[in-house]
């Protein structure tokens, strides 16, 4: 036997299995293309709760006075926009109603249900399933991606700014109620009746939307919670505070730019910034630590801005009096009026340009701030 024409029985790396790398690599294609073409159902829950602000003689009296009804009646807002999409109205109304599209009574027929509802609210609160059935799972992917920008969007403002909240929240139920009636064409909820409920309440004006206008607005009577986008926030936050505190760590070996985060934390808090100057290195770590704590994210904005030392030398020349910044405007020019900017930004790309270099250097030698 010719030792040398013994027959291959092992898998070359270009043909495993029987299959080409190529051919493994289309039927990945494939799979992952009928996936998106699959349907798929996007499990979601929300819990509508009350707002608990029983009256001292209601708690006093509770017993006899029998429980609080807490009840989501109809609005005449609400009814106008759930019955002005005919997709969405002809795609969910049959089932609730028992009336074709085709009959001359259905579209009174709808508003009149959407006129009357009652919605019943436990104490412990209402749970909701606003599960939603895509036809396809690209479908999905879609709709989601958009309503993460929403959600960004929002998420963004302030906490502590309950005018912008407000604000905000406008734009949230304009832009989610429009992306919620774009998914009629696209599947149905796993739940209609549960489903239009959800709608409603985001339409309605006594439900809160965010929990931090609670305690702004005496009509607010009930508020969303919901679960699943507190779950992912709380883990939003945790990651911001893992990201932070690497990020401190590093700041404890460079100390220029832990002295300009630490300016920049302070202009975000609207400090006095010759004041915080003035504390010593302990106090100074101490106050960025619960920065660290209480505000992550804006700690880790600061700490990844490229042009933090910039900015704060110069919101530490203006607090010497060495740039000029009125206090009803951004604009920042020099003591003896030279123009350096219309704003922060404008003023980081005047001493940023080589051009400028000799004033930079002047401000530096005058001042040494790091």
């Amino acid at each position: 036997m010719d030792i040398n024409n013994k027959p291959n029985t092992g898998a070359s790396p270009a043909n495993v299995g029987g299959k080409t790398a190529a051919q493994t690599a289309a039927q990945a294609d494939a799979e992952k293309a009928a996936e998106l073409e699959a349907p798929y159902t996007d499990k979601r829950s929300v819990t509508i709760a009350p707002v608990q602000q029983f009256s001292a003689y209601r708690r006093a009296n509770i017993k006899s006075i029998g429980p609080k009804k807490n009840v989501i009646g109809s609005s005449i807002n609400s009814t106008r926009i759930l019955s002005s999409n005919k997709t969405e109205v002809e795609a969910y109304f049959p089932q609730i109603i028992g009336m074709s599209p085709n009959n001359p009574e259905f579209v009174t027929r709808v508003k009149a249900y959407l006129s009357n509802i009652s919605f019943n609210v436990a104490d412990a609160g209402t749970t909701l399933n606003i599960s939603f059935v895509y036809n396809r799972k690209k479908d999905y992917l879609a709709i989601k991606a958009k309503e993460d920008k929403i959600n960004e969007k929002r998420e963004a403002v302030a906490r502590n700014n309950i005018s912008a909240i407000k604000d905000a929240i406008k734009v949230w139920v304009q832009e989610i109620n429009d992306l919620e009636t774009s998914k009629a064409s696209l599947g149905r909820p796993e739940n209609i009746e549960d489903y239009l409920i959800y709608r409603h309440c985001i339409l309605y004006k006594e439900v809160a939307k965010d929990i931090a206008l609670i305690n702004s607005d005496a009509s607010l009577r009930f508020y969303i919670r919901d679960e699943n986008k507190e779950a992912e926030r709380a883990k939003r936050l945790v990651d911001e505070r893992k990201k932070a505190m690497r990020n401190f760590l590093v700041l404890e070996d460079n100390t220029k730019k832990r002295n300009a985060v630490y300016i920049q934390m302070i202009v975000n808090n609207n400090g006095n910034i010759a004041e915080a100057m003035l504390k010593s290195s302990d106090e100074q770590t101490a106050a960025l630590m619960s920065y660290v704590n209480e505000s992550p994210d804006k700690f880790n904005s600061l700490f990844d801005d490229k042009n933090v030392e910039m900015k704060a030398f110069i919101e530490a020349l203006i607090a010497r009096g060495e740039l000029l910044r009125p206090e009803y405007n951004q604009q920042i020019s020099t003591a003896d009026g030279t123009f350096i900017g219309s704003n922060m930004n404008e003023a980081v790309a005047y001493f940023n340009n080589p051009t400028n270099k000799p004033v930079l250097e002047a401000m530096q030698n005058k001042y040494k701030l790091f």
